[in-house]
Order: C-alpha cells, then structure tokens, then sequence
C-alpha cells in the first residue's frame, strides 16, 4: 500500500530532472530508465560540474528502455526522394539509329567527341546507366540542334520540337548525375553536348556554363589513366581548344585552355580527311590565345601591326588554297578562315591601323572586300549540303562576315557598288551570302531578319534587290524608306581599283563602333 507521506528528500536525478520521486531506493524513475539512483545528504549551492553530474549524460550512456519509458525523439533530416523517371517512348531506336547514321559519317572532321564504337557501348547501357542514358539522349538533342539534320530529314517543326524534347530530357537526366562518379572522359563529353545543344537552341548563358563545365573538368581532374593513353585524348583538348576560342571571340569571354608544350598533341599518322581536317582547324585557333583576346576585349592595346600581319599569314597557311579535301571538311574550315580573317581586320580597325595605302591588305579599308570575295568564291565550289551539315554555327561566322561587309559598303559610292559584265562585285558578294545564311539552318528565322534589318539602316539601296534576288515577299523591302543612292561613272568592280570608290569619311567612323555594333547584332 502506497504511502501518503510527502517525500522530503527526492534522489538526486528526480530533483535534476525536477519530476516527483517516490523515495525509495533506488526509485521507480531511476529503475525504469536504468540509472543509478542515489542521494546526496547535503545540497550542493553550486551547479552541475561536468559530465558526470549531467542526468543526460548518464541517459545518452545507458540502453534505451524497453518500455515504459516515453521519450520525444531527436528531429531527424528529412531525405526527399527525386529519382528520376525516364519520360517512354522518347529516346526511340530509330531517332538514336538515324542521329548516328547523319554525325559520324559528317561530323567526325568537326566535332570528333565521340567514336561510333563508344557511343554503341553506351547505346547498349541506356537501361542500367544514367550516364549513358544521358549521354545518347544528349548526342540526338546536338545533332537535331546544332546541325542539319532536320534539312536533311526534310522534316519541320515536328522534328525541331522532339530536338526541344531531347533537350529536356538531357538536362533533367543531366541534374541527377554525379559528374565524378563515372570516367571523367565521360563527364567532359556530357557537358560539350549539351553545350552544342544549347548554342544551337540561342541559349547563350546556358552554352557558356556547359562549356566552363567541359573545360573546367578537364583542367581539374585531366583524364583519366584509361582515357588519357586513348589516341583520340588530343582531339578532345584541341576540341575544347577551338569550342573555347570561338566561343571567346563571339562573346567576349575569358577562355580556360591553354597551348604549352605538355598540351596534347594531334596524332599526326592518320591521313584520312577527317583527321587532316580536325587538324587543320585546330591550327586555325591555334595563335587566338589570351593574348590575342585581350587585345580583342580591349584590355590590352600592346597590338602592333607586325602581329596582326602575322596572323593573318598565319591562317592562310593553315587552311592553304589548293588543300584537297572533302566538301564537308572544307566547308567548316574555308568559313572558320574568313571569320577569323575578319575579326583581325576588326581588331586592326579598332586599333586605328587601317590605311588607304597599306604594306598588306589586312590593314586596308575595303579588306572586308576581298575576304566576301574569297568566301563566295569557295562557297560557290562546295555542296549544298556540305555547308548545312554544320548548322547554325556555321551561319553565325557567314552573318557576321556579312555585316562587316555591309558596313563598309555603305562607305561605298554607287559606282563602286556595282559589278560589270564579266567581273563580280560587293553587290554580287552580299547578295550570295545573303543566300547562304537564308538557306542554312537557323539563318532563315535568326539571322536573316538582323541582316536585313541592318542593311536597311547602313545600306537602303541594296534592301530592294537582296529582298528580290531571295524572293521575299515585296513588302519586306516596302516597309522601309528606300533613298536609292545614284552615281555618276563607270562601274567600279575589280578589288583593286576598290580602295577609289570609298569614302573615307565614312570609313573613319567604323573604327569607332564597339565590337558588338560591328558585327551587326
């Protein structure tokens, strides 16, 4: 029977603890939690002095009670599962079959990221490895965007919307992977892919952070010991390389990847075109180091004329006039070699280096002349289809030739304009890569309505006949106010005799635009 005296003395884990002890020894609390129970005769005035005076000390020490004992447990953290669900039917056999069958035979002299016999290991695990789903997923949403697959499907919107849809499959597949959990050969290819896709979506944030990523994991981690004695390791740097350079110059970006003497080296025993090719192009990015972007940025004003003329040797050597090599190949390097040809014109106008009389044509006003007319000339020679394999890309160097051609010829007079009966002239030169970006991928709907918007404000007298000669719809050219510009003399059309139908006046002020405004965009 239960005693009804008050308890004077409480043990001294009841008194801690401040809850009711019986008074017995030990008590019913320090018996259910299995603790020692005991009293101390005098009360300390002072507190609790180290671990062995603290009660949850004593608790944390000893076994968790069975029963009786009703505890609030420590708040754990909440672990969210998101795995991630592969959307059916998406990645289909024949969309991963038919995206193979249009890269590797093309693209293998452009972007060589990946050998038909790797991407088939990877094919074959797409059920049990995110890496490789991610990556196959990634390969079709590059070839349906950066290149031009869809043309050659003859396909339209149906086929650009399942790209999209690969795209955003990629990049949510892209969210749940650990990049340092597989190979990071593996990683890098991932991360380029889906740089290509997003270039060729417009997404330019995003393209810069996916190319940061490819260059950023290879500077870190390198490869790894399998990868890095893989032959084809060069091609991945000098890839990375030219990505980076041209990426750099279009945007005015910092570049991670540079040329030393233990940078990779491109083997040099295969002579079939693609790897002839690849090496050409990488010769062409090989002097635009960050010496040449610094002075293209504007934060370094070192540049002299010697340099520029040596660039400009530099490329002609690379890519030489009479290499034989297949359309496909030549097409990507003649367009990339008048691209750069006219960034150093760019760089030597902003440096205030132009002359009407100069030791070299680099350095000369109607420069921009003769590269429309080395390009056409070449573009003229190549396939249709060699010039839309490599997409929007290659429309993007081809509009921005085209818009520093626009500018100086509206330092032109009208007479310089035009062409005579047998020679070609920069009315000839604008119209045929007005044609070119018009029917390549992406031009049409991206770049095509810039070019024409430009030269309705620099060049209005060419509006009407370049709307014409592309068959547009009349009202294109009529909702611009037309002044045509009328000259007196004879037509002016031979490239030296170019330099005497500028006006100088005029010329003078391109020197003064800022890089953007210079490539019309």
């Amino acid at each position: 029977m239960a005693s009804n005296k008050p308890i004077t003395t409480a043990c001294d884990a009841c008194r801690r603890r401040k809850v009711k002890c019986d008074g017995q020894q030990p008590c019913g609390r320090c018996r259910d939690a299995e603790i020692s129970c005991r009293t101390t005769s005098v009360r300390r005035k002072k507190g609790r002095q180290g671990a062995t005076a603290t009660v949850l000390h004593e608790l944390r020490k000893a076994p968790a009670p069975v029963a009786q004992v009703q505890s609030v447990p420590s708040p754990q953290p909440t672990v969210i599962s998101d795995p991630f669900i592969r959307q059916p039917g998406l990645l289909h056999p024949s969309v991963v079959q038919s995206c193979a069958e249009y890269f590797f035979p093309r693209m293998l002299g452009t972007v060589p990221i990946l050998v038909p016999t790797t991407f088939q290991d990877h094919v074959a695990r797409i059920e049990e490895s995110l890496h490789s789903y991610c990556l196959v997923t990634a390969f079709c949403a590059f070839v349906f965007a950066q290149t031009g697959y869809v043309s050659w499907l003859n396909a339209g919107n149906q086929s650009a919307s399942l790209g999209r849809l690969l795209l955003d499959e990629a990049m949510a597949a892209r969210r749940h992977l650990d990049l340092f959990s597989a190979s990071t050969r593996q990683g890098i290819t991932i991360s380029f892919l889906l740089y290509g896709c997003q270039i060729g979506m417009g997404n330019q944030r995003q393209a810069y952070y996916f190319l940061r990523e490819a260059t950023t994991l290879y500077t870190a981690g390198m490869l790894d010991p399998a990868d890095a004695d893989d032959e084809d390791a060069g091609n991945l740097f000098w890839l990375l390389l030219i990505s980076e350079r041209a990426h750099a110059i279009r945007r005015h970006r910092p570049i991670t990847l540079q040329v030393t003497r233990d940078s990779p080296i491109l083997c040099d025993t295969r002579s079939d075109a693609f790897s002839l090719g690849f090496r050409c192009l990488a010769e062409l990015y090989r002097p635009f180091d960050q010496t040449f972007l610094s002075r293209w940025n504007g934060t370094d004003s070192s540049a002299t004329t010697e340099q520029l003329i040596q660039l400009e040797d530099h490329l002609l050597q690379a890519v030489p006039a009479d290499v034989e090599l297949p359309d496909i190949v030549l097409a990507d390097l003649r367009v990339s070699q008048q691209w750069l040809r006219t960034m150093i014109w760019q760089l030597a106008t902003s440096a205030g280096f132009l002359s009407s009389t100069p030791s070299r044509p680099c350095l000369g006003f109607a420069y921009p002349l003769q590269i429309a007319r080395d390009l056409s000339l070449a573009t003229w020679k190549l396939s249709k289809e060699s010039l839309e394999t490599h997409g929007i890309g290659l429309a993007e160097k081809i509009f921005e030739i085209t818009c520093t051609l626009t500018d100086v010829m509206a330092c032109m007079t009208s007479a310089g304009l035009r062409s005579s009966s047998f020679d070609l002239g920069p009315q000839d030169y604008l119209k045929h890569l007005c044609t070119l970006i018009h029917s390549l991928p992406g031009g049409e709907t991206k770049f095509l309505p810039l070019l024409l918007a430009k030269i309705s404000q620099t060049l209005p007298s060419m509006l009407t006949p370049v709307t014409r000669h592309l068959s547009l719809p009349s009202c294109m050219a009529e909702q611009v106010s037309v002044s045509p510009n009328v000259g007196i003399g004879s037509p002016v059309s031979h490239r030296d005799d170019w330099s005497k139908a500028l006006n100088w006046a005029e010329m003078s002020r391109i020197g003064d635009r800022t890089p953007e405004a210079r490539r019309g965009a």
